[in-house]
């Protein structure tokens, strides 16, 4: 006959009967969303403000929003990309012990500052470590461009820290016809004081995102440069 510890029987029990409370007040736990197929940080930004003519085109520079229409940037974006996607083909793995591939980009975007919807564009670069082990991977194995529409409206509005990239193309550099689609969502960092309002991050402080439900969640340390949390672009291919 098995002989039962009735310690550890009533530890399940407790454990058991805590476990059927927490379901019924708040009902089945909720299946994790699935990860982006490729996640970009914003290491740098050069921001410019201008006047455009109905076309689209710049007509002059200005240092003064109210007088401005767009707003243009450059941006230098770092992060990894899942292998089985077109940022990172199943064959990196033949050159590579990495689990992911790192992608470096560069990108600018016009977007009116009437409605912060505009365009994007620019290029990428996929990379793997070479023999410079005390560095970060540098060796380019692919190349290539993307376009796309974006909508910062939430963000620019102070509606919600998110923004939005649709209609997203990308080429391969040395493959004629080679495309790819995509759309993307930026989250912008922010900071939370005593009652829950968001406000301007600082640096090494406390810093948040804003998930698809509108919740904060954390900043971690890697996704800081120099201190400063940065703007964190999830890009799923279609």
């Amino acid at each position: 006959m098995t002989s039962i510890c009735w310690k550890s029987a009533v530890t399940w029990s407790l454990l058991g009967l805590m476990f059927l409370l927490f379901a019924l007040m708040w009902g089945p736990a909720p299946a994790l969303a699935k990860s982006a197929d490729a996640v970009l940080y914003e290491v740098t930004e050069d921001m410019y403000l201008t006047v455009n003519d109905p076309d689209g085109k710049i007509v002059s520079y200005v240092s003064d929003a109210a007088k401005a229409t767009n707003r243009q940037a450059v941006a230098q974006l770092a992060g990894t990309a899942k292998f089985g996607t077109p940022l990172c083909p199943a064959w990196v793995k033949k050159i590579t012990k990495a689990k992911e591939c790192t992608i470096n980009a560069k990108g600018s975007d016009d977007l009116s500052l009437a409605d912060g919807a505009g365009t994007l564009s620019g290029t990428y670069a996929v990379v793997v470590q070479d023999n410079n082990t005390v560095d970060a991977p540098e060796f380019v194995i692919m190349s290539g461009t993307f376009f796309g529409e974006a909508n910062l409206g939430p963000a620019m509005s102070g509606n919600a820290p998110l923004g939005y990239i649709t209609n997203g193309v990308g080429t391969i550099d040395g493959y004629d016809g080679a495309a790819f689609k995509f759309h993307g969502t930026f989250r912008l960092p922010f900071a939370l004081d005593e009652s829950g309002r968001r406000g301007r991050p600082w640096r090494d402080a406390d810093a948040y995102y804003l998930d698809d439900h509108f919740k904060p969640f954390p900043v971690k340390a890697s996704e800081r440069s120099l201190g400063m949390p940065t703007v964190r672009l999830e890009i799923d291919f279609d």
